[in-house]
């Protein structure tokens, strides 16, 4: 692409007086033709011509510093029809299905449903300050429904309404026992019902805003689309970079100790489900993502040799499982299984092959490592009830899967392994990621060093000052 030229002025002498024609190129079309703007300059009243030609120039600098940010498009474009222009032309080649369609609904719901009618020329990063905090105040749109009368779906098929609606039916089952749902899922099971979606439903969205993190997050999804345009010369420049980032307010990951992890192993295996239990120490040993595991096939681990490889990921996409390349390229790994996770996977394996053939035939099942009832791919949803529903009544932290991979790194660090190694072993794509998600475990394991520093050789010392001062 050519570089778009310096605005050109151009004295002229009418019959009104001196004035000056601007004209700025704006680069060129798909089709490489010059785009070119044009204004009209007109000196104030009785100054020299030389000092008109000054002021014609610099109304020509500052008059194009305010056009560039338009290159392609008319001012008058809105965010919305930009957006839709990003999603439909840059998006499907950077981005994979489900993540362009959480980000598309992340930008829709919260940025275009409050400044999406705005002119490009209109937006400034004071316009994104306040939405940021309106959305930290008062964002929550995407609201949490519950059912107004279970008996609304007596007589009705769970399992029928559960794939006419697209739905998990966990989910079903939920909300059946006063869970809620989202609105957009809610409509879902109202039109496979043929109902008003408010004769069914009742709203009982919080009050509350969403957490820094999701604002950040949002920030940077509709900082992406700006970068984009400026990139194809359609903005000159992005407005989210000098918006105040949004306070980010995440606590610290849940995890357990060394003692409550071995309160979780000796308490799953006494509930006689071997698949969860292999999953829960697998998850303890490996500190892998839940996605990461339900995609597991048994191509993916060696039983000879140890090792586990890990190249896929496991998403529901449009009411369909799909294995798709993991997080980040770092994420792609392999991780070398202790002994006792070798066995207990072994066991896994031929008891999953003896109740395999007693459900044939098994035309869901394509060799993974974990299934559901079906023979199919595992719910990571489904998955973390059951691990609920496992330590239910145990004095143990609330947690989730994500937590056996926190506790995982916590044990790492604990155990001194160096924090580059932690982070190959989590499949973080840089170690600033590790030490900024862990840095509440890496300071509490310092502190251990430097005791255990000065119980080696300071000991005697701290107890001889200790006796000084008691005297």
């Amino acid at each position: 692409m050519k570089p778009a030229k310096m605005a050109h002025v151009r004295k002229r002498n009418g019959k009104k007086g001196l004035s000056f024609t601007i004209t700025a190129s704006m680069g060129y079309d798909a089709k490489g033709q010059q785009i070119r703007k044009f204004t009209t300059f007109v000196p104030p009243p009785n100054v020299t011509p030389g000092k008109a030609e000054k002021l014609a120039k610099e109304y020509a600098v500052l008059w194009e510093e305010q056009i560039k940010g338009y290159v392609s498009l008319d001012e008058n474009k809105t965010l919305a029809e930009l957006c839709t222009w990003y999603y439909d032309t840059v998006a499907p080649n950077t981005l994979k299905p489900n993540i362009l369609a959480n980000y598309q609904s992340d930008v829709e719901n919260h940025i275009l449903s409050r400044i999406g009618r705005e002119k490009l020329k209109n937006i400034t990063p004071q316009m994104l300050d306040s939405v940021f905090r309106e959305l930290q105040i008062s964002g929550k749109r995407n609201g949490s429904y519950i059912l107004k009368d279970k008996s609304m779906l007596d007589g009705v098929n769970r399992d029928n309404l559960a794939k006419d609606a697209d739905i998990e039916r966990t989910t079903l089952y939920n909300l059946l026992g006063g869970k809620s749902v989202k609105r957009s899922t809610g409509e879902r099971i109202a039109s496979a019902l043929g109902l008003p979606f408010d004769k069914l439903f009742d709203d009982v969205t919080p009050k509350k805003g969403l957490s820094g993190a999701t604002v950040n997050k949002i920030k940077l999804n509709l900082s992406a689309i700006f970068t984009a345009e400026v990139k194809k010369e359609i903005m000159r420049r992005n407005p989210c970079k000098l918006v105040t980032p949004p306070k980010v307010d995440t606590p610290p990951a849940a995890y357990l100790d060394e003692e409550q992890s071995l309160t979780l192993l000796k308490e799953i295996r006494t509930q006689g489900n071997f698949q969860l239990e292999t999953m829960v120490t697998l998850f303890l040993a490996t500190g892998i993502r839940a996605g990461e595991c339900t995609a597991l096939h048994w191509e993916d681990v060696d039983l000879t040799t140890g090792v586990m490889y890990i190249h896929q990921t496991l998403v529901r996409f449009k009411g369909q499982f799909v294995r798709q390349s993991p997080k980040t390229p770092t994420s792609t790994r392999h991780i070398i299984l202790p002994p006792y996770v070798r066995s207990l996977l072994a066991e896994h394996k031929t008891k999953q092959e003896e109740y395999l053939a007693s459900i044939e035939p098994i035309s869901l099942y394509q060799g993974q490592v974990f299934t559901n009832l079906q023979g199919d791919y595992i719910n990571g949803i489904n998955l973390n009830t059951q691990l609920k529903r496992a330590i239910k009544g145990l004095r143990l932290p609330a947690i989730s899967l994500h937590s056996l991979r926190h506790t995982n790194a916590s044990i790492l660090i604990n155990s001194d392994i160096p924090a580059k190694v932690v982070s190959g072993l989590l499949g973080h794509a840089h170690i600033k990621t590790t030490l900024d998600t862990y840095s509440h475990i890496f300071t509490a394991s310092e502190v251990r060093a430097m005791q255990a520093v000065e119980m080696k050789l300071f000991r005697q010392d701290t107890e001889a000052a200790s006796d000084e001062e008691r005297l």
